[in-house]
């Protein structure tokens, strides 16, 4: 007489078939991750893209009804661009909680509440900045990060709790372009005349079209002092970032000069001088001081990534 086999139920996984699933796992994220992040920072390139378009629209909306384009760079009134072009973004509301005859301008503490309101659009999605930034004493060139403004006045003490803070502004516009930079495109032609440096710019004083003219570019990482390949961010103990002052907010004069550099290394970059000297070494992503400046991925895309044009 014969009886069937008994076949024994396994319970469990061995040692080896477990770490064998475990590689296959791994081996399978690591092919995957890559994908993951180009989709991304694809995602992160068409919010750019459309950010700039917005603003673009909005400016020449603004110019439609005022006949100019609103000025980024005024002596007088104490704000920028940006708080002119609100009501063209869908931000009237907001508009109209800025108070523009404040003593401290922008950086008044009646004006705190607009200026800590996170607006998605004018923030760059590969920013890794990504909470509001205290306001500094507005800086000129030749000057480092300068004294924090507060709700009495300045302070040196970065831990001060009364120092006044805003969102940042990754997309701004030129107010100049510095000579070796823009000889370096051109060693021919005349210098360009950005036309939102003055009062009332228009469109009639763009001369060689309005296809050929830049008017928002990335310059992005503010209050921190990126610079690539020497250190993304420099550490904390750099102070050459030039112009990192209340301009860096949205609310303020958020415009720079365009500017080339030289190529420095750990050792050789200057940090003992507050403005870094101009160069043409290195034009795009090469410092977050006076420079065009993102953080995607390096490439011939980021054209289209950083620059919006008035078409």
């Amino acid at each position: 007489m014969s009886y069937p086999r008994l076949h024994r139920i396994r319970g469990a996984l061995t040692l080896i078939e477990l770490l064998v699933v475990i590689a296959i796992l791994a081996l399978l994220i690591g092919l995957l991750l890559p994908a993951v992040q180009k989709v991304r920072e694809a995602a992160a390139r068409l919010i750019c893209q459309n950010s700039l378009k917005q603003l673009a629209l909005a400016a020449h909306n603004y110019h439609d009804t005022n006949t100019s384009f609103p000025s980024a760079r005024p002596s007088s009134p104490q704000y920028g661009h940006m708080v002119l072009l609100l009501p063209y973004i869908e931000q009237g509301n907001l508009a109209n909680r800025f108070s523009p005859t404040a003593p401290g301008g922008f950086a008044d503490p009646i004006n705190q509440g607009v200026a800590n309101t996170r607006l998605p659009l004018i923030l760059g999605p590969s920013n890794p900045v990504k909470i509001p930034i205290k306001m500094r004493k507005s800086s000129k060139t030749g000057t480092s990060y300068g004294a924090f403004i507060t709700a009495t006045g300045i302070t040196t003490d970065p831990n001060d709790p009364t120092i006044l803070t805003g969102w940042g502004m990754d997309y701004w516009v030129n107010h100049a372009i510095s000579k070796p930079t823009y000889t370096l495109v051109n060693p021919t032609g005349g210098a360009p005349n950005p036309i939102l440096k003055g009062t009332r710019p228009t469109m009639a004083m763009v001369t060689d079209g309005l296809s050929n003219t830049t008017l928002f570019l990335e310059h992005a990482g503010y209050d921190r002092h990126y610079v690539q390949g020497v250190g993304m961010p420099m550490p904390d103990t750099d102070v050459t970032l030039d112009q990192p002052g209340a301009w860096g907010t949205w609310l303020g004069w958020c415009a720079f000069q365009v500017q080339g550099y030289p190529t420095y290394t750990p050792a050789t970059y200057p940090t003992n001088l507050s403005n870094i000297p101009s160069g043409t070494d290195c034009a795009i992503n090469c410092n977050n001081s006076q420079g065009v400046f993102g953080f995607h991925p390096g490439g011939p895309m980021w054209r289209w990534e950083t620059v919006a044009f008035a078409s």
